[in-house]
C-alpha cells in the first residue's frame, strides 16, 4: 500500500464523492466500502450481548493476553451490527487512543457510522480483511491499522468478528490477520461447544451436591432436568414445585437459600446455586420439626392432669436455635412472597421453563415484554423471539402469524403478542384463528400476551384469546417498587454505560424514589439515557437529572396499601368505573372509596 496515494484518493473521494480514475493503490474492496459508507460519529447504543459470543471472547482474549501481557495491540469483538462488544488492551497508550475515538464497548462503529472498518469489510471478503491507516474513510481513524476475521458459527447466531487493532506505525500486518483468524476459530469452537460445556458443568455440580449427602438434589440447564432418588419418591405436586424452583433459578441466576412449603404439607430448606454459563442446582432436604417434650417427674408419676410444680420458662423457644432458624427462614420466604415484582418474575421464569403460555398484565411501560424476553433468553440462550404488535393487525391482509409459522424449527421459540388490549373485534378473531392452529403444532412454541391494563377485562375483544393462556401474571407499576428502584436504576445504567464508570449518588436515588413515575420503567430508562448522554463518566448528582424528576412526588406505599390499591383498581374495572358499584363490591362506604382513590392517585377507569 502506498499511503500517500491512498490518502490523496481518500481526500478526493470525500470532496467529490467518487474517484475517476481509480488509483492502483486503492484496493477494490476498500473502494467498495467507501461507496457504501458515510462518515458520521460513533453512536452509543448500549451493551446488549444477547446472542453474541461475548463470554467465549472474554475467555479466549483473557487467556491469550495472559501469555503475552505486553502485546502492542488490542483485541476486540465486534457484532454484526457494528457494535463493539468486548475489548482487551495489551498497551496502555494504544488504549487511550482507542478510547479517544470511542472504539469502546457499547459504541457502534459500522459503515454507516464511521465508514470503512475491517470488521465491516470481512464478511464481503469471505471471512477476513485488513484495513490500514488512510484506507479508513473517517479522518479520525487514519492512524489505526486493523485485521479482522469472522467468527465461524453453525448455530444461526449473529456473525461476530474478532479484530486485532494496532497503530499504523506498528501495524499487525499479515501476522495480525493470522492472529485474528486463529482467535476467531477458537471463539467459534467454544460457541459450538457451548451447550456441551454447560451440560457438563451442570452434571459436575449435580454430582458434587449429591456427594455432599443432600436428601433432595435437582439440576437443570434449561433443556434437561436431573433429580436424585429422594426427589423421585415425592408426590407429583411436590416434584412440580421443586422443578419450578430450579427452572426459575436457572433463568434468574440468583444464588440464595430458600424455605419452601410443599403442597404435601412438608417444609424444606433448599440452596439455589446457579451454574456459570447457564443452569442451576437446587440441593437440600426436609425440615424436621419434631420436638421431644420433656415431661416433669411430677406429671409422669401423678398423671397428666396435675400441673407442673416448677415455673414455666416462657423464653425457652427463643433460646432454641433450630425453631428460631426455621421461623426466620419462614419470615424470609414470606417477605419474598409479598414482594410483588419478585413473585411475578419467579412466576414468569417458571412458566417459561415449562413452556406454559401466559398473559402479563400491568400499566404501560412496566416492562412486561422485556421481562418475558429476558427470562426466555436466560432459559434458552439459543432460542428465537418474535414480537407481534397487535395494534398493527387490521381487519384484512395476510395472516398476522404467517411469518412466525415459517420460522418455527427445533429451536425454542417465544411469541410475544404486544398490546393485546388494542385489538379490534375483527382483528381479534383473525388472531384467534391463526393462534389456534399455531399452538396446535408440535414445535416448541411459548406464547406470551401483554395487556396494558391493571386488570383483565374479558368483555374487550382480546377476551376471545384468553383461553389460549395457561396463567395470568400481574406486573406491578414502578411506583409500588420504591424499595427496589435504586437497584433497577443501577441495572439500567449499567446496560447504557457500556462498561464505563458511572455511579448514582445517594441523593439521586432519593430523588428517583420520590418521583411518581407515570411512565414506569420506560420513563426511568429515558431519564437515565438523558443523563448518560450528558455525563458519560463519574458520579451522577441531583443537578444532572432532568427537571421533570422534581415535579411530582410519589407516596411511599406499604404492602397493605398496595394490596388495597390493587383491590380498588380491580373493582373499578369490574364495575366499568361505576364507583357506587365498586364501593358495594368492596364493602366500604362511597366516601371511603373516594378518599382512597385520591390518596392512592388512581386515575379514571371506565
Amino acid at each position: 500500500m502506498d499511503p500517500v496515494q491512498v490518502e490523496s484518493a481518500r481526500r478526493r473521494f470525500l470532496r467529490y464523492g467518487r474517484l475517476d480514475p481509480v488509483p492502483a493503490a486503492v484496493r477494490p474492496e476498500v473502494l467498495a466500502s467507501w461507496e457504501r459508507s458515510r462518515t458520521g460519529e460513533p453512536a452509543f447504543v448500549g451493551h446488549e450481548p444477547a446472542g453474541s459470543a461475548v463470554a467465549e471472547a472474554d475467555e479466549v482474549f483473557s487467556g491469550f493476553l495472559r501469555l503475552t501481557p505486553h502485546l502492542p495491540c488490542a483485541l476486540a469483538l465486534v457484532g454484526s451490527d457494528g457494535v463493539v462488544r468486548v475489548r482487551y488492551d495489551g498497551d496502555d497508550g494504544l488504549a487511550e487512543l482507542l478510547d479517544a475515538v470511542r472504539l469502546t464497548p457499547g459504541f457502534r462503529h459500522g459503515e454507516e457510522d464511521v465508514g470503512t472498518t475491517a470488521a465491516a469489510l470481512a464478511p464481503y471478503l469471505g471471512g477476513a480483511a485488513r484495513v490500514d491507516g488512510p484506507e479508513h474513510l473517517h479522518p479520525d481513524l487514519g492512524w489505526l491499522a486493523e485485521a479482522a476475521a469472522v467468527v465461524p458459527r453453525d448455530d444461526g447466531g449473529p456473525p461476530d468478528a474478532v479484530v486485532v487493532l494496532g497503530h499504523v506505525g506498528d501495524p499487525p500486518g499479515e501476522l495480525g490477520l493470522a492472529l485474528a483468524r486463529r482467535l476467531a476459530a477458537e471463539v467459534g469452537a467454544l460457541v459450538g461447544d457451548r451447550r456441551h460445556r454447560r451440560a457438563r458443568a451442570v452434571h459436575e455440580r449435580y454430582a458434587a451436591a449429591d456427594a455432599e449427602g443432600h436428601t433432595w438434589v435437582l439440576a437443570t440447564d434449561g433443556a434437561f432436568l436431573l433429580t436424585s432418588p429422594g426427589v423421585r419418591r415425592l408426590s407429583a405436586e411436590d416434584q412440580g414445585v421443586l422443578s419450578d424452583l430450579v427452572l426459575a433459578g436457572a433463568v434468574l441466576g440468583e444464588d440464595a437459600s430458600r424455605h419452601v412449603d410443599l403442597p404435601s404439607g412438608r417444609c424444606a430448606e433448599l440452596t439455589v446455586e446457579p451454574v456459570p454459563g447457564g443452569g442451576c442446582v437446587v440441593a437440600g432436604g426436609p425440615v424436621l420439626e419434631s420436638r421431644t417434650a420433656t415431661v416433669p417427674d411430677a406429671v409422669r408419676r401423678q398423671g397428666s392432669h396435675v400441673a407442673p410444680t416448677t415455673r414455666r420458662d416462657y423464653a425457652a423457644d427463643l433460646r432454641a436455635d433450630a425453631p428460631r432458624t426455621h421461623a426466620e427462614a419462614r419470615r424470609r420466604a414470606n417477605r419474598e412472597l409479598l414482594s410483588p415484582y419478585l413473585r411475578a418474575r419467579h412466576e414468569v421464569a417458571a412458566a417459561v421453563g415449562h413452556g406454559r403460555h401466559q398473559l402479563l398484565i400491568g400499566e404501560t411501560g412496566v416492562g412486561k415484554r422485556t421481562l418475558a424476553i429476558e427470562q426466555f433468553r436466560r432459559a434458552h440462550p439459543d432460542g428465537r423471539t418474535r414480537v407481534v404488535d397487535c395494534s398493527a393487525i387490521g381487519s384484512d391482509g395476510p395472516d398476522p402469524l404467517a411469518r412466525v409459522r415459517r420460522e418455527l424449527s427445533d429451536r425454542p421459540h417465544l411469541l410475544v403478542l404486544h398490546q393485546l388490549n388494542l385489538l379490534g373485534p375483527v382483528a381479534a378473531r383473525r388472531l384467534d384463528e391463526s393462534l389456534r392452529t399455531l399452538v396446535a403444532l408440535p414445535d416448541a412454541l411459548t406464547v406470551t400476551g401483554c395487556v396494558d391494563s391493571a386488570s383483565v377485562d374479558a368483555t374487550r375483544p382480546y377476551g376471545l384469546l384468553l383461553r389460549h393462556f395457561h396463567e395470568t401474571v400481574r406486573i406491578p407499576a414502578l411506583r409500588y417498587r420504591a424499595d427496589e428502584l435504586g437497584e433497577i436504576a443501577l441495572s439500567i445504567l449499567h446496560s447504557l454505560s457500556g462498561g464505563r464508570s458511572l455511579r448514582l449518588s445517594l441523593q439521586v436515588v432519593r430523588v428517583l424514589e420520590g418521583y411518581a413515575w407515570p411512565g414506569n420503567v420506560r420513563e426511568l430508562a429515558d431519564v437515565l439515557r438523558y443523563v448518560v448522554a450528558r455525563k458519560p463518566v463519574g458520579v451522577i448528582q441531583a443537578p444532572d437529572l432532568p427537571a421533570s424528576c422534581f415535579a411530582a412526588r410519589a407516596p411511599r406505599m406499604s404492602m397493605l396499601e398496595t394490596a388495597q390499591c390493587d383491590a380498588i383498581i380491580q373493582a373499578l374495572y369490574e364495575s366499568r368505573g361505576n364507583r357506587y358499584k365498586a364501593a358495594e363490591m368492596l364493602g366500604i362506604a362511597r366516601s371511603s372509596l373516594y378518599r382512597k382513590i385520591d390518596a392512592f392517585g388512581i386515575s379514571y377507569i371506565g
